[in-house]
């Protein structure tokens, strides 16, 4: 029997495997006028900011079609798919309609599709904790049924310089990008229930913005667990961050990851995405 975990390119998951289970990543794509970027774990970050700094043309991004999910599908017999929250992309609706028809003419493959409410590093969280139940015993509905509650055990911080993206694509309000702008402030926002964007906070950076994360952490349940730490070019920020968790609880797992192209047009230039295991 073959198990699959597949995810879409918001969880920043361009590996072949989790803990020994195939995984793999399907693209969704950026464009700008007649430019366009397939998130395939390829995108030149650097000149993929330069060119939506550069470019006057409205930008956007798109979903993977039902026949890119269908092809994932191929060769498993147990799929477990985790999307980017259906609150900013069609992506989920995208997945649950391939599940549909692909388990129509393969009746005796299992395909559960979760709605993370989330992106980039929680979604690693959570294909981690598939691949970990999987290779603990546990079976299909049972690692169905534990997700449940492993949605609710994680969670999502975010710090933004710039939310320009975020505000064109109608996923904020356009004055707090402009008011973020004109007093060059960062955003920590999270995602609500809902996988909305949620502002929980400001700051103007400096060592305290790193204490300040933790202590948002903290405020929700964060006790020393697994953290993956994704950030858009600003390695030296991310490890900071890293550095400030690991006085407080010296036995973190924390990692961190460069974001791909869709959690790089959205975290824009020196954002950091936080995926957190909550108690």
């Amino acid at each position: 029997m073959t198990v699959k975990i597949i995810t879409d390119s918001g969880a920043n998951a361009f590996m072949s495997s989790i803990d020994g289970i195939q995984q793999s990543s399907v693209p969704l794509t950026i464009r700008a006028g007649s430019l366009s970027w397939l998130d395939n774990g390829e995108v030149d970050i650097p000149k993929f900011i330069s060119a939506l700094k550069s470019t006057k043309d409205r930008t956007s991004t798109a979903c993977p079609s039902v026949q890119d999910w269908m092809n994932s599908f191929a060769g498993a017999d147990e799929i477990f798919v985790l999307t980017i929250t259906s609150a900013l992309s069609g992506t989920y609706n995208s997945a649950v309609q391939a599940a549909k028809i692909f388990t129509e003419t393969h009746p005796d493959v299992r395909i559960h599709v979760f709605d993370t409410r989330s992106a980039g590093p929680q979604i690693r969280l959570l294909a981690e904790d598939v691949a970990r139940m999987f290779n603990n015993g546990l079976n299909f509905d049972q690692v169905v049924e534990t997700m449940k509650y492993r949605l609710r055990q994680t969670d999502l911080l975010f710090v933004l310089e710039n939310l320009d993206n975020l505000a064109n694509n109608g996923r904020i309000n356009p004055a707090l990008a402009r008011i973020a702008h004109a007093l060059k402030l960062n955003i920590v926002g999270t995602a609500n229930d809902a996988g909305k964007f949620e502002m929980v906070g400001k700051t103007r950076g400096g060592k305290k913005m790193f204490s300040k994360l933790v202590k948002n952490m903290q405020e929700t349940g964060y006790r020393g667990g697994r953290v993956l730490i994704d950030y858009v070019q600003n390695r030296e920020k991310a490890e900071k961050l890293k550095q400030t968790i690991l006085v407080v609880y010296p036995e973190a797992q924390v990692s961190l990851s460069e974001c791909g192209g869709l959690c790089t047009y959205y975290a824009e230039d020196n954002g950091l995405m936080i995926g957190y295991e909550k108690n």
